[in-house]
């Protein structure tokens, strides 16, 4: 009959000082995993933004590029999903895949920014279109106040360019900031650590 002090051995076969490693490395990932949880509020906003956005580009007559915007957000928030899985499971190639999803979510952002402006400096620009209709069967001097509705549509459409710059730009250098400390991690923690981290033993 096995005595208490067998049983403890048996239930738990990790010496004190790989309970304390598993403790230290713990810690020592503890920055890294929480990037996991920044790709899971991108994935949840990115896909609500990204159907919402989708939905209204075919209300009212479609709209191109704002079917575009929406789909892809959609994907990229998928990729921020997947990313958020691999994080946790410490994958050393998925920072560089979410940076380059954040740069080219950004890209999207800042040419279909300026997209819009330039048909609105066109004139092709339908909501501008019909606004300067409406007005003219309201008899109002369209000349007068078109300029300012412009100039409004003008900051909303660049506000789209501006926020994909700053938040998809900081998000790419955010990743590879992660990617360098996974790396330094995987070299300095023990191999038999990472790998039941890895497998998802550890977590």
């Amino acid at each position: 009959m096995k005595t208490t002090a067998d049983a403890k051995t048996d239930a738990n076969p990790l010496s004190q000082e790989q309970l304390s490693q598993i403790g230290a490395a713990r810690m020592n990932a503890a920055q890294i995993l929480r990037a996991a949880q920044i790709a899971h509020r991108e994935y949840v906003g990115l896909v609500i933004m990204g159907v919402l956005t989708a939905m209204f580009a075919v209300y009212g007559g479609i709209s191109i590029s704002a079917l575009i915007m929406g789909l892809w957000m959609i994907v990229g928030g998928v990729v921020e999903h997947i990313g958020e899985q691999r994080i946790r499971r410490l994958d050393p190639h998925i920072f560089p895949i979410l940076s380059r999803n954040q740069l080219l979510l950004g890209a999207m952002f800042v040419v279909i920014s300026a997209w819009w402006m330039l048909t609105i400096a066109l004139g092709w620009d339908k909501d501008v279109v019909v606004t300067g209709k409406a007005l003219d069967n309201l008899g109002v001097a369209a000349h007068q106040i078109m300029p300012m509705v412009k100039l409004i549509m003008y900051a909303a459409y660049g506000s789209v360019g501006v926020f994909g710059i700053f938040w998809q730009g900081y998000l790419a250098w955010y990743y590879q900031r992660r990617q360098q400390q996974l790396e330094e991690y995987i070299q300095e923690t023990p191999k038999w650590i990472v790998d039941m981290q890895q497998s998802g033993h550890l977590g």
